[in-house]
């Protein structure tokens, strides 16, 4: 059976993970995740907490290859005011996401 504990640190989280019977063949693992919050990377590494807890927690998120996939990102904040590179990189993201999309309705 997987145990998960999450306890607060100072600048963000540890999570304990126990699995005592690894693939069935009933040895134990143990891994400990430090999650920093602060800092430059703080929203990253909180994305990537959610990310680790479901999978850690085996929960179907989907895959490429769905209808519908669970995706876990962030975003600017509605009143945020970006810089003017960081219009163009989201610019030339969409563009090519537009172009993806189009090439497949000619298929």
């Amino acid at each position: 059976m997987i145990s998960i504990t999450l306890e607060p640190a100072d600048n963000g989280l540890i999570k304990f993970l126990l699995d005592d019977n690894v693939n069935g063949g009933g040895e134990e693992f143990t891994s400990r995740t430090v999650y920093e919050f602060e800092g430059p990377y703080k929203r990253k590494n909180q994305v990537k907490f959610v990310k680790d807890l479901v999978l850690d927690l085996g929960i179907d998120s989907g895959t490429a290859l769905d209808k519908d996939q669970l995706v876990i990102n962030s975003q600017w904040g509605a009143s945020y005011n970006p810089s003017k590179q960081e219009i163009k990189n989201k610019i030339s993201f969409y563009e090519t996401e537009i172009k993806r999309l189009s090439s497949q309705l000619e298929r």
